[in-house]
Formats: C-alpha cells, structure tokens, sequence
C-alpha cells in the first residue's frame, strides 16, 4: 500500500529522542511498514509557524530535511527514496519526499527550486494559519472564501511546472477554486467528507468531483475530528478513531466520485485521540470492512496502492 501523508518525520527533530525511522516509539517506522506490507510512504516536511525548540521557521525545514536524508542514508537497506511510480521497488519500501506548507520559503519563488533538487512531489501552500501564498481552511466564512494571494499563484504554476503536485488539504475554499481553476494537478493527501463530518478541513463532495477531473487521490485521514462531529469541549481520551467511521467516508467518497479518487493519507504521527489505526500493521483492518460495504478486490487494490501509483507517474 502507499500512505500519503505522515508527520514521523516532524516527529522525531522535535522529540530530541535519538530514536530512528527504523524504530521507533511513535505510530510509523520501517519495521512496522515492512511487517504490514508497505510499499511506499509519504513522509512530509512540516514546520509550524512557531515551535518549542526555537527554531525559526526556515531553519527547521532545513532540519528537517536534513533529517530525512540522514534517516534514508542510515537505513538504505531497507528504504530508499522514490520520486516516481517506477521508482517504488516490488519487495522494497521507498520514501516519497512531500511539504506540508511552503509558508517556510516565505513568498520567495526561487527557493521554489529547492524542493525540486530535493526531490519532492507532492507539496501544500499552507497548513492552518495564514501565510504569503494562502489562506487556511476556518470556520469564518469570511476568510473561507477567499482566494489564492499573488505568490500563491506564482507558485503553484512554478510548482506544477517542476513536477511537483499541489495538496489542497488544509487550504481554505476560495484557494482550492483557485488551483482548481489553474489546471494543475491537484489531490488532497489526508483530508475526509465534509458531508459526513463537517470539518472545514473536510473535502465537500463538489471537490471531490473536480479533485477526480485533475486525475488526483483524496488520502483517507485517521484524525477523528475529520471522522465525525464532535463537541468543542471534547477530551482527548473520548476522541475515537473507528475504522467504521473510515468506511463511510470511504464509501462516500467512491459513491459520489468514484473508485480512481481512492487513497489513504493517514496523518499518524500528526493526530491525537483513540486510533482504531495507530499504525502501519492496522492499515489491513480496513480491507474486510470495505470489501462488506460494497468495494471490489480490484477496487481495493486501487484504494491501497494502485491510484497511488498513477497519482506518482
């Protein structure tokens, strides 16, 4: 299978723990992937606006992918970097290189470039707070709907042109109109139905019609608040995670955009609460329920590797 969006990345810089992408204590490492049959996954550069380290921003997502490279190098037995379907090995598990925000780079197109020397290919302009490219998804109808700001233009046409595909998870209404219009390439790597759960982080079924006319994936996100409605003053602990809840979105979505939209962008590393799926061995409780509600091998297989692969080219 191909998971689209992970954080363990983030995760290991900030913890400061020595542990490693081959072990680890969080939710994603090597050996689970391996044990759970894990062809290939998405592993994102994330630099919040500030952090606890006292990094700033571009400073971490230097670190960061410093970090990535010294992983990959460390364990090059057993995981190697891919920037295209056919680079994804059989019997080998790869590395796809992603962003999660370019606020980082701070409007300057040139250090657009960097990304592609890295390798990178799937790329957002923002997370959940306001940068020079976007604004991000809200509750306030008023910042929802507005579009991409100039640079945000700028980079997606610079981005698009290097290869590199725009997610459109986290971005607001108005920004997702607009690289829609644009013509890009265009998925949503670990976002869920805002019919469903009325998330504005949520993907409305008119989205997920055109996310399909740009040949793009919607990634299935573990994060309960993306599952299911839940009351503000809600606990951690009484956040749960279902892989009930997962199949109705999934369901949803093949029912109101079809098979080839299928994915999974799981977010572990990134999401609080009870998780049905805490880790990469968890990913197969997903295929008996699916199959139960309606969904073909051949559909399954599209769901967990193949529209992946056609996405990555």
């Amino acid at each position: 299978m191909i998971d689209f969006h992970t954080d363990t990345i983030y995760r290991l810089v900030m913890s400061q723990s020595g542990e490693t992408l081959l072990k680890n204590s969080f939710s994603v490492d090597i050996e689970r992937m391996l044990s759970a049959g894990v062809r290939a996954v998405c592993l994102a550069l994330f630099t919040p606006k500030e952090n606890d380290l006292g990094f700033s921003r571009w400073s971490l997502f230097e670190k960061l992918h410093e970090r990535f490279v010294l992983e990959l190098a460390n364990a090059s037995a057993y995981i190697t970097q891919a920037t295209t379907a056919g680079d994804i090995e059989k019997n080998r598990l790869s590395a796809v290189l992603t962003v999660e925000d370019i606020g980082p780079l701070d409007g300057d197109v040139g250090k657009l470039s960097l990304l592609k020397s890295w390798g990178v290919r799937i790329a957002s302009l923002i997370w959940n707070n306001e940068n020079a490219y976007a604004y991000p998804n809200s509750r306030d109808g008023s910042i929802m709907s507005r579009g991409l700001k100039k640079k945000g233009l700028e980079a997606v046409e610079a981005l698009s042109s290097m290869g590199i595909i725009i997610d459109v998870s986290h971005l607001n209404d108005g920004g997702f109109y607009d690289v829609f219009s644009s013509g890009v390439n265009m998925v949503a790597t670990h976002s869920n139905s805002r019919a469903l759960c009325n998330h504005p982080r949520n993907i409305t079924d008119d989205m997920a019609r055109k996310i399909v006319d740009r040949g793009g994936i919607i990634g299935l996100n573990v994060c309960p608040l993306f599952l299911r409605d839940y009351p503000e003053s809600s606990s951690e602990e009484s956040l749960l995670s279902s892989v009930s809840d997962m199949v109705r979105h999934v369901m949803h979505f093949y029912k109101i955009a079809g098979e080839d939209v299928l994915a999974i962008g799981s977010d572990l590393d990134g999401t609080d609460g009870v998780l049905e799926i805490a880790s990469p061995l968890d990913y197969e409780k997903l295929r008996e329920p699916l199959r139960k509600a309606g969904l073909s091998e051949r559909q399954l297989d599209k769901f967990y590797f193949l529209n992946g692969l056609r996405v990555l080219g």
